[in-house]
């Protein structure tokens, strides 16, 4: 079985990742997560040989609430109709054996396919459809994650798994000390340019969109390059991202080098911008994320974006979206990013005041 990253029919890579033992699928998802996860049901959705995209839910925690969690999943697994999925636990027996024994037949009677059942815990692991003691002993299959070929490939694409979920909700956090510093004092310049270049009568009224497709450009390259963003070019990106429009085609921009790296781009825009401007890299991310399957990272930049900016619609829509369990291929399907450029680019054209900055208040908290 291999992980592909779906893609749109542009240029974007894709990237596969052939798992060939059960410590391989083990092993790669808290990377596909985000961060190793105790007591919870991975759920794998599988189409061919490749998987699209993984839903995680954390298990119930007394038995009578298994028929509700096992109803609750399948309404999950049923908005996107997978051809297939297979099914992930991590705990002990006497937590995750009742939620598979319920989950299976359900599954079943929806017409999915169930590829495999698995539990792990404590180094070993054990399949819920293999009865064969030659291939299944009694007391599981040992395993080691830390040898497994495929999460050298995902951390050598950037991606990471963090020791839990209090450590991975803090990837978003703003920085500190001298890097807050450095930003603090961009922004304030920033600030008063945005100020005097929006009094000025003479500036033509498409500078904005074209500046702002040019910064992001910028900013883009320094990290496709393996450097820094300077705190100058960050600050000024932060400010030409408060204009809807601004923000939509530096999305697109991102998205040349494939989901992964934007994700990482929007990662970085997010977690270093002062606070004030956190709202639009927060949604940029937030929608990447959802894209590329990493729902949890898109739940942290979701709350991001709404902290800096509580009445953010784009926001509140993709907070709809992971509360109702919507998974990737069902925002791919339809999505053609050149089609983008080329939409948002005319709408910029013939409103060209709908790239101009809007500069937030200084009460939005850090």
């Amino acid at each position: 079985m291999s992980h592909h990253q779906e893609s749109t029919p542009t240029a974007e890579p894709t990237t596969t990742i052939t798992l060939h033992t059960l410590a391989d699928m083990i092993a790669v998802l808290p990377y596909l997560v985000g961060y190793h996860q105790d007591n919870t049901i991975h759920l794998v959705l599988v189409d061919g040989h490749h998987f699209k995209a993984v839903l995680h839910r954390e298990l119930p925690d007394r038995f009578e609430n298994v028929t509700e969690f096992v109803t609750d999943t399948v309404h999950l697994l049923t908005r996107d109709r997978p051809a297939a999925v297979a099914v992930v636990g991590h705990g002990p027996g006497e937590r995750v054996t009742p939620v598979m024994d319920a989950l299976a037949p359900a599954l079943t009677a929806q017409h999915i396919d169930v590829v495999d059942m698995i539990r792990y815990e404590n180094g070993r692991c054990w399949s819920y459809l293999c009865s064969d003691p030659a291939c299944c002993p009694p007391d599981g299959i040992p395993y080691d994650t830390g040898t497994s070929p495929a999460v050298a490939h995902l951390v050598a694409a950037g991606m990471v798994a963090m020791p839990d979920k209090e450590t991975f909700e803090k990837i978003l956090q703003p920085v500190q000390g001298q890097q807050r510093e450095a930003m603090e004092a961009a922004t304030e310049t920033a600030e008063a340019r945005a100020e005097a270049m929006l009094n000025d009568l003479n500036l033509d009224d498409h500078y904005w969109f074209d500046e702002g497709r040019r910064c992001a450009r910028e900013c883009f390259e320094h990290l496709r390059a393996g450097r820094p963003i300077p705190a100058e070019g960050l600050a000024w990106l932060g400010i030409l991202l408060t204009a809807v429009t601004v923000r939509d085609i530096a999305f697109t921009i991102c998205c040349e080098d494939g989901l992964d790296f934007a994700q990482r781009f929007w990662t970085e825009v997010t977690s270093r911008i002062n606070p004030r401007y956190a709202a639009a890299p927060a949604v940029n991310l937030a929608f990447t994320a959802l894209r590329n399957g990493a729902g949890s990272l898109a739940r942290i930049a979701v709350n991001r974006a709404l902290q800096a900016e509580p009445g953010n619609s784009f926001a509140r829509l993709i907070s709809t979206a992971l509360q109702a369990g919507i998974t990737p291929s069902a925002l791919q399907d339809d999505m053609k990013v050149d089609d983008l450029v080329t939409s948002i680019t005319q709408y910029a054209t013939r409103h060209p005041r709908s790239a101009w900055p809007v500069l937030p208040p200084n009460d939005v908290a850090p």
